[in-house]
């Protein structure tokens, strides 16, 4: 109890005193024009950004006409100016913080700029229960000063898609090559600048670097601003010190703004409630969100219309798909962050939303469309396949290249649900063997195939006679090639050719043999590539492998072109 009364009466002599003390060194600090400052110009563009750019439908337009969104008026402003009550206040704050809270004439009129914003300093406060804790938890791991947190709002406004016009992006406006060293990646789809977690978790690390060379948490923020460097020469020009407030004159002059502004923003969200701005929270706290793993690539659009979740609460959770892609694949799964109520419905459809993606994608291939628009396929074609451990049906479509909605019709199945040891009916554009054909079209060309190969045999009755083609060979023209262009393979060529080696001349005549290639006995496919796909791709539509299908075409590269042949084992 007597601790308690000790400590109670030093805030007070502190808070008393204080002002005292500042108010000599008010006219002493060096002048700033906040409306020149970059500071300023990315808070307001920020502010612009989230408010009626980005989110418009997570916050509701401002209306001057409901008295906490209006501006303060002149006298307004005046009487919440007061020194002495603002000294007093940033006494407090500096007792109970290890950063050191200073109050003179460059806060004052920080104070008095970001007061001019009280209408979205309202929101701004709302958002804070999304975003706060957030970085709470993560600071605390770091062993960061909490205070530190308000260093969002004077970077981004707490727009987790702020962008300034040196290109820094996100809540703690990352520069690329910064982000980089602090495990930020960026691609064409995802920006981790633009996450708040993962962005959140680089500025506490930077901070806790910058910390280890200076010891001091305003010359922190002074680096993070203005960069190591910059904060060295105005230590060495300084004549060694290593307090903010000793080197300030050796500063650049947005960052001898920057301390002074954050520690403006710092005082306003302590003391919104006596300044008379209300909090406007957005739709979501950080208590009503979960995360959820997206196992293959589709859109945050696919998403919302599967689940039905708004599609503009999606792209607000998750700021860092900047084409609202999520690019997921089986080497590298993303995850989302929808709202909680939704999370028991995305595990209970999680299976069914993939197979919806498996027939959009087959329904959209050429090479399917003969299986797809089939209503009634020849009962020769048909193929009883017993389920296996583990086997859902959307792996049982992808192996057989139909879609699920197909085999649950053939099977008059209601649902996706199946057990081991099931069989299930399904139709194949590929004629069942027989061991009396030989002569079938089982040589004939399919739809995806059709080449010179369709062009010099017989579609109807092909017989085990030799059809030779002779090939002259064209300036430019290697055997992977030929042979991807007639769908035989290099081993074919060199084979019919008695070929010892890989290397051919212009003008070398080369028989071709489409209906004698070792495909047709080897029970692989041809596949055509179209525009998008890449050797993964294929390899999971066909449950293969990269290696595998490069080493049976004997790719040297994974580099594919649009129109190419593929064997697939």
């Amino acid at each position: 109890m007597m601790k308690k009364l000790i400590y109670v009466i030093f805030i007070w002599v502190i808070a008393f005193l204080y002002p005292i003390c500042v108010y000599s060194q008010i006219d002493d600090n060096i002048d700033i024009n906040i409306d020149s400052s970059d500071i300023a110009f990315a808070f307001d563009r920020a502010v612009i950004e989230l408010y009626y750019n980005n989110y418009p439908s997570n916050f509701e337009r401002i209306s001057i006409e409901q008295n906490y969104y209006r501006s303060f008026t002149d006298d307004e402003l005046e009487a919440l100016l007061n020194d002495s009550l603002i000294a007093r206040r940033i006494a407090i704050m500096n007792v109970n913080s290890p950063f050191e809270y200073r109050y003179n004439k460059d806060v004052k009129q920080w104070i008095k700029y970001y007061l001019r914003h009280r209408q979205f300093l309202g929101r701004i406060i709302g958002l804070s229960e999304l975003y706060f804790p957030i970085f709470e938890e993560t600071f605390s791991k770091y062993d960061i000063p909490l205070e530190l947190k308000y260093l969002a709002v004077v970077e981004s406004a707490l727009n987790p898609k702020a962008k300034s016009r040196a290109g820094a992006m996100g809540l703690w406006q990352f520069m690329y090559r910064t982000g980089l060293l602090y495990d930020l990646n960026v691609t064409s789809y995802v920006d981790d600048r633009c996450d708040p977690y993962k962005s959140t978790e680089a500025a506490a690390r930077h901070m806790r670097d910058l910390y280890d060379i200076y010891n001091d948490w305003a010359l922190v923020l002074a680096a993070y601003n203005a960069g190591a460097g910059r904060i060295n020469r105005a230590v060495l020009n300084s004549g060694g010190k290593t307090n903010y407030w000793e080197i300030l004159p050796y500063l650049p002059k947005e960052t001898r703004n920057y301390v002074p502004a954050f520690i403006a923003i710092s005082y306003i969200m302590t003391y919104y409630k006596e300044l008379n701005i209300t909090p406007s929270p957005p739709k979501f706290k950080d208590v009503e969100i979960d995360t959820v793993t997206i196992r293959y690539s589709t859109s945050l659009k696919a998403i919302s219309d599967f689940f039905n979740i708004s599609y503009e609460d999606l792209k607000f959770l998750n700021p860092q798909f900047i084409k609202d892609v999520v690019p997921s694949t089986k080497h590298q799964m993303y995850c989302i962050r929808i709202p909680r109520k939704y999370r028991m419905l995305f595990y209970s459809k999680e299976q069914e939303f993939y197979d919806s993606l498996l027939v959009k994608r087959d329904k959209v291939d050429t090479s399917y469309s003969s299986s797809v628009k089939s209503e009634t396929p020849p009962a020769s074609n048909v193929i009883y396949h017993k389920v296996q451990k583990g086997q859902t049906l959307s792996s049982i479509a992808s192996k057989y290249r139909v879609t699920v909605s197909d085999i649950k019709k053939w099977n008059n199945l209601k649902s996706n649900m199946i057990y081991v040891g099931q069989k299930l009916k399904i139709y194949t554009n590929t004629p069942a063997k027989s061991p009396t054909s030989t002569s079938s079209s089982t040589t004939a060309s399919t739809s995806s195939e059709k080449s010179s190969q369709s062009q010099t045999s017989s579609s109807s009755n092909v017989t085990t006679k030799t059809q030779n083609i002779t090939h002259i060979v064209k300036s430019g023209e290697t055997l992977s090639g030929i042979a991807n262009k007639y769908g035989v393979t290099i081993t074919d060529i060199k084979k019919w050719n008695n070929l010892t080696s890989d290397k051919i001349v212009v003008g070398q005549k080369l028989i071709i043999n489409p209906t004698q290639k070792s495909i047709s006995s080897s029970g692989n496919k041809v596949h055509m590539v179209k525009s998008g796909e890449t050797l993964s791709s294929i390899a999971l539509k066909y449950n293969t492998t990269v290696n595998e299908i490069m080493k049976k075409n004997n790719l040297k590269s994974t580099k594919i072109v649009v129109g190419q042949k593929l064997i697939i084992p």
